[in-house]
């Protein structure tokens, strides 16, 4: 594999490209098997798709088969997780040895050293063995023995043989009393693990990484600022670190360093190795392709609603709970007399590139309908919060997110910022999209924390305005509203159908708007939008989101 440079992909040579899969084995892990083993089974399944392009998938969880049945794929060999690994040890016969016991906070120093040394991590207390010893943890790390350490020693001897960057928790628990000292409450979890082998990641896991004054965030400045990777720099995994009143302060990664270039890849998930070797990235435009916008024409009688799936930045619900939304749509829309108004769905940015295969299917499964539709996430390239970004850094996010939306067949992006940087992005970053050769046209924002309003200047009757550029270009921005749940008519995020309904049948003649559907607060496709479609008032006409920005540029300015 190669090295991903920001907004396209980087030349590879043919020596870089794994080989084709002559077969596809299927390893089976009982998730209850020890947390060692299940490491060094992702770090395996890494290395063979690194070296045999989609040759390995691993199976551990209920939802694991339902892709190769999505996908067609039939195994040719089915082997349990011990036998795989014994396998691997011989076709991989160097290690890393450690302690998982006593050094579980360091996993992550430790799956870098055997991701870059291309050697499989085995716990002393696994039973398989290996020809040879490439890097002893246990001794290397006798003395470098905090996250610090491990982390800045692992960083001057391995960084400039790495691709990019990782955060993956190695069992910290994530809702501490004390965040700058959380316990270590649980096992790592398997997830992301077989990407970091397949890409060589560097992996890190610093608790206060972002905490002003202290050596760890001079420690993972130092890393992120050493020229070795391309900024923005999108950060796979999950940076949990920090969870405050119920929200993880520094999971968009934008405000964790005073460098402000850094956005998060949501991507803690297994199988990314497999999907991402076992077809060519999807690099250029009308590869998949959206379902022809509705026909509608401004009529400013009536009042249009964008309804748009949120969280589809998060690879692992992509995998998981979007999928099975999706399957449930489509039953929704196949019945017998039943309406399919207009659905938007947030996808990946990154699918193209990580997972071709399943963003295909997404789009063939969208064409059933003929009214799904598609917008990109949170916000555009990486989940950041864009307006925070260092100046340097936004055109190039900018560029990116344009890049993004050609390659999805879309012209709308999410934008999540901070509370206190609307203002700068009305005026500053929002415009930038406004040119008149760029492919975003429109804006739906979300205001970070959700329970403040954002662009609460605007007179109550606004519901979107619309930016025009230098060139003339134009984009529309709309206000935020979120949907997060039906059980509490007295909050406004947490309405049932029918208030949701009322809601949106009281708004002014030729209101233009969106809302953001969430699952955090048990808000399900069921429970919200397929009953409320039901019963919205006539005047009311549900659109995807590129026909609610067409129809606010037509409009123009309320």
């Amino acid at each position: 594999m190669c090295a991903l440079a920001l907004g396209a992909l980087a030349a590879c040579s043919k020596t870089d490209a794994p080989s084709p899969a002559s077969g596809l084995t299927v390893v089976v892990v009982d998730p209850q098997a020890p947390a060692a083993l299940q490491l060094a089974v992702a770090a395996c399944a890494g290395l063979q798709n690194r070296k045999v392009a989609g040759s390995v998938y691993v199976q551990s969880d209920a939802s694991a088969p339902a892709w190769l049945t999505e996908l067609g794929l039939n195994a040719d060999a089915t082997v349990g997780a011990t036998d795989f690994l014994n396998t691997c040890v011989a076709a991989f016969p160097a290690c890393v040895r450690y302690d998982y016991k006593n050094q579980q906070t360091l996993l992550p120093n430790i799956l870098t050293v055997a991701a870059v040394l291309e050697a499989v991590p085995l716990d002393n207390g696994l039973t398989a063995t290996c020809g040879t010893v490439a890097f002893d943890a246990t001794q290397q790390f006798k003395d470098q023995n905090t996250p610090y350490l491990a982390t800045k020693y692992v960083f001057d001897h391995y960084a400039p043989q790495t691709t990019g960057l990782a955060m993956l928790n190695p069992g910290y628990d994530d809702r501490p009393t004390d965040p700058a000292h959380p316990a270590v409450t649980r096992d790592m979890l398997p997830v992301t693990i077989d990407l970091v082998f397949a890409q060589k990641l560097f992996v890190v896991y610093l608790i206060n990484g972002c905490t002003d004054g202290d050596p760890e965030k001079a420690l993972l400045s130092s890393i992120v600022n050493a020229g070795n990777w391309a900024t923005p720099l999108g950060v796979y995994g999950y940076n949990g670190t920090w969870n405050v009143a119920g929200g993880d302060l520094y999971e968009a990664q934008t405000r964790c360093l005073d460098s402000h270039n850094m956005g998060a890849i949501a991507s803690e998930t297994p199988n990314l190795a497999f999907f991402a070797t076992r077809r060519a990235p999807i690099t250029d435009a009308n590869v998949v392709t959206q379902n022809p916008l509705e026909s509608v024409q401004y009529d400013p009688t009536k009042t249009y609603v964008a309804f748009v799936v949120g969280d589809g930045d998060n690879i692992g619900y992509m995998m998981t709970t979007r999928h099975d939304w999706f399957r449930q749509r489509l039953t929704s829309c196949q019945a017998a007399g039943s309406a399919c108004p207009p659905l938007t769905w947030t996808i990946s940015p990154h699918l193209p590139r990580l997972a071709p295969d399943l963003l295909a299917w997404y789009y063939q499964q969208s064409h059933l309908s003929g009214k799904d539709y598609f917008t990109l996430p949170p916000s555009g390239h990486l989940y950041a919060y864009p307006s925070s970004l260092a100046e340097a850094e936004q055109d190039k996010f900018i560029a990116a997110t344009q890049q993004d939306a050609r390659i999805l067949g879309v012209t709308g992006t999410v934008h999540w910022d901070w509370t206190d940087s609307w203002h700068d992005a009305e005026d500053h970053f929002l415009p930038k999209y406004a040119t008149a050769d760029g492919v975003i046209r429109g804006i739906f924002p979300v205001n970070v924390p959700y329970m403040f309003q954002a662009f609460d200047w605007w007179p109550a009757t606004r519901f979107y305005e619309v930016l025009t550029g230098k060139d003339g270009g134009k984009v529309a921005v709309f206000r935020p509203r979120e949907w997060r749940g039906v059980n509490n008519d007295s909050d406004p995020f947490f309405l049932s159908p029918q208030k949701m309904a009322g809601e949106l049948g009281s708004y002014p003649p030729g209101t233009v708007t969106w809302v953001y559907m969430t699952s955090d607060g048990g808000l399900s496709l069921d429970n919200s939008f397929l009953a409320m479609a039901k019963i919205l008032p006539p005047h009311v006409q549900l659109v995807s989101a590129d026909t609610a920005a067409k129809l606010a540029i037509t409009a123009g300015q309320p």
